[in-house]
């Protein structure tokens, strides 16, 4: 089963990503770039939003004319409602919870965006996860967070 995504989706897409690149960029700017040599607190989240940005454009101008209808119906807002629940809950529970449990309820809400439900997909997400946020952002950057409520 294969879902048809309108032109006008993938563009609508590509522009939300475009802005939304130019506007990290944007805001990196008002920290010093520094050089490519001694590379200041602005550089990389600059590159990492003109890179999104070019994506975004790419998308925006990649996408072909299609004779296709326009999409009609009912909007859809059950993936919307279920990530946004699950970055909801991830940012309430980071500090209280730590860092692994935020994560897990993060996995399982966001899993829900899916019609039917995969178990197998959503067993590896809420193990492999968590282990990733811990190895990438309190051990690897040594970032000062929780890794559980008792840690």
């Amino acid at each position: 089963m294969s879902a048809q995504v309108s032109p006008w989706s993938e563009r609508i897409g590509g522009v939300v990503i475009l802005l939304l690149g130019l506007a990290v960029a944007g805001q990196a700017m008002s920290y010093p770039l520094g050089t490519l040599n001694n590379m200041g607190p602005g550089f990389f989240p600059a590159l990492a939003g003109l890179a999104l940005a070019l994506f975004g454009g790419l998308i925006t101008w990649k996408v072909p004319d299609a004779d296709l209808p326009d999409e009609g119906g009912r909007l859809n807002i059950r993936p919307v409602f279920f990530v946004l629940a699950g970055i909801l809950a991830w940012a309430l529970l980071l500090r209280p919870a730590g860092l692994i449990v935020a994560t897990v309820a993060l996995s399982l809400l966001s899993a829900f965006a899916y019609p039917v439900p995969n178990l197998k997909r959503i067993a590896i997400t809420v193990v492999v996860l968590p282990i990733m946020g811990w190895v990438l952002f309190i051990y690897g950057l040594g970032m000062p967070m929780r890794t559980f409520p008792w840690s």
